[in-house]
């Protein structure tokens, strides 16, 4: 299904959390999302900590069939290897020191439902030739336990490493890597997808000023947002989440400063590969023409006539630059209402 709401990729997990994009990469990976949501095959999520793993998996996991079913999240980090598989497995009342009652593992947990692996290139190598039995077999027996127990789990993983050199080093099992990879999601930096800076930020000030007892927090100064443009985020969303969080905390008016930002004023710098005179001058060009762009938006909060009035050339010239970048004017007009239409909410009834 497309995303609703012309251009802008929108999509509600729960718990107030939102999918939400308008950069043209974004669009590419919601048009991934709509085809391996509904096939049922294991999913590999990859891209930098903050990108958003964990939404995006629970975006699948609510466009699939399985919506009506647990989704069950086990982070590898913060499991050694014994409990690991205790916690995949389940155990037996007595199978080990400390296991006073049988527990059940999230094999059996996530029957019928999702099960997300996150960081995944932290599974030692024993643990991984018995989660690839499981996904052949689809069936275990609890640590301790002697019984068969069938399980049926739709597998999503996440990774911030690259498991294909894992596989190269013999610290990744190749077989178990294109396992869980018959489908590959990369989820871009928000370096690369600055445009939805902006976009953010007025959804998380909508979101938090409330739950932080601000609620006269309503809008951001144009320093401010030049600040958060020139910002390289390698934190990515997240880091965008805290600091938005922090400012509000910080901001005793109704408008935030630059002084309430916690970041160190950055350059954004455009990588020009090796081209000819003609080539390189014209990606310069449109790297100049996008930022400049941006800025005068968050500025003048989305009015085309000031824009042009300051950048001394027509209205009509601002919008097919607009056009020609895919910036909507609508992105810097303040908060935008979050709720999906019931069709794509998670859990809901597709149509």
């Amino acid at each position: 299904m497309q995303a609703p709401y012309g251009d802008t990729v929108r999509a509600e997990v729960g718990d107030d959390r939102l999918l939400l994009s308008r950069s043209p990469v974004m669009r590419r990976v919601w048009q991934a999302i709509e085809r391996a949501a509904p096939t049922d095959v294991s999913v590999l999520l990859s891209g930098a900590t903050g990108t958003g793993k964990e939404l995006v998996a629970r975006v699948i996991h609510g466009l699939s069939n399985r919506a009506n079913r647990e989704f069950v999240a086990v982070d590898c980090t913060a499991l050694s290897a014994t409990l690991l598989e205790s916690e995949l497995f389940g155990h037996e009342r007595g199978a080990f020191t400390g296991a006073e009652r049988e527990r059940a593992g999230v094999f059996e947990l996530a029957d019928g439902g999702t099960l997300f692996l996150d960081e995944i290139g932290n599974f030692p190598l024993e643990a991984q030739a018995k989660l690839l039995r499981v996904l052949q077999e689809r069936e275990f027996r609890r640590v301790g336990g002697r019984r068969l127990i069938r399980t049926n789990f739709r597998l999503i993983s996440a990774t911030n490493v690259d498991l294909a050199a894992g596989v190269r080093a013999g610290t990744f099992r190749g077989d178990l890597y294109h396992r869980l990879k018959v489908a590959h999601l990369a989820l871009p930096p928000l370096a690369e997808r600055r445009e939805d800076v902006p976009l953010l930020a007025s959804h998380f000030i909508d979101r938090k000023r409330m739950r932080l007892n601000r609620p006269w927090v309503c809008r951001m100064s144009h320093e401010a947002y030049d600040l958060l443009m020139a910002h390289d985020w390698p934190g990515n969303v997240r880091e965008l989440e805290n600091v938005i969080e922090a400012a509000i905390v910080e901001c005793t008016s109704d408008t935030i400063e630059a002084s309430h930002l916690a970041l160190s004023r950055t350059t954004p710098t455009a990588t020009i590969a090796p081209a000819p005179y003609r080539a390189a001058r014209q990606q310069a060009l449109e790297t100049f023409e996008r930022f400049y762009l941006l800025g005068l938006m968050q500025r003048f909060r989305g009015r085309v006539r000031p824009v042009a009035a300051h950048a001394g050339v027509t209205p009509k010239h601002i919008r097919t630059l607009l056009r020609r970048h895919g910036i909507s004017r609508r992105d810097f007009r303040g908060p935008l209402p979050m709720r999906l239409p019931a069709p794509l909410r998670a859990g809901g009834t597709r149509s």
